[in-house]
């Protein structure tokens, strides 16, 4: 199963531990050519289930679709209502969107997504050595330890995964000058959606 995921927010956690920035793949049109065909399956046809109510997805499933073509696969979009995708749709389908809010560590953020006996593993990924390091990053107590843990997991995320993430959604938060207490968080928009219990008007 291959899951396509749209990343809300790239806000910098604590405990983060890239290992500098992960460069998105360069174009590999032709390694995908040569995969497909070593398989015995050059001109694979698959089919994308898009649903409006997760931000972006049609747009960035014609992206990938147009991508495709570059390694001779036809990916045809099949655009589905909002409502009931997630009962419907998600997860019972080969390629199906998501969408990952920011969650406020990298050890939820694991655990939810991407240990292999997850609930939300989207693509069915399952990689002892992540799981491995996601119990021992958990307990470990150096914070230069536990960085590197975490950066270690991001990478065999990033080389080893099925997920495709064809964007990263950035959030501005725009405020008025007379609302104060409104800060930035690495749990999401307007402090995780709890702004209403930090932030005030002030008249000028």
């Amino acid at each position: 199963m291959i899951a396509l995921e749209l990343v809300d927010g790239t806000a910098d956690l604590p405990e983060a531990g890239r290992h500098g920035v992960l460069q998105c793949c360069a174009a590999i049109s032709h390694k995908a050519q040569f995969h497909f065909k070593k398989a015995g399956t050059p001109g694979a046809r698959a089919e994308i289930i898009a649903p409006p109510s997760v931000e972006t997805a049609l747009d960035s499933a014609m992206m990938v679709q147009q991508a495709a073509k570059q390694a001779g696969v036809d990916i045809n979009v099949r655009r589905v209502p909002a409502d009931g995708y997630w009962s419907t749709y998600w997860m019972k389908y080969p390629m199906t969107y998501g969408s990952i809010l920011p969650r406020p560590t990298l050890d939820l953020l694991y655990t939810q997504f991407f240990r292999s006996n997850a609930n939300w593993n989207e693509s069915g990924w399952k990689n002892e050595q992540f799981d491995q390091l996601l119990v021992q990053a958990r307990r470990e107590r150096d914070e230069a330890k536990r960085k590197q843990m975490y950066g270690d997991m991001q990478t065999i995320v990033y080389e080893k995964n099925s997920l495709v993430i064809p964007a990263f959604i950035n959030f501005i938060d725009a405020q008025s000058s007379k609302l104060h207490g409104l800060k930035g968080s690495p749990s999401g928009r307007v402090m995780g959606y709890r702004f209403a219990e930090f932030a005030w008007l002030q008249q000028a």
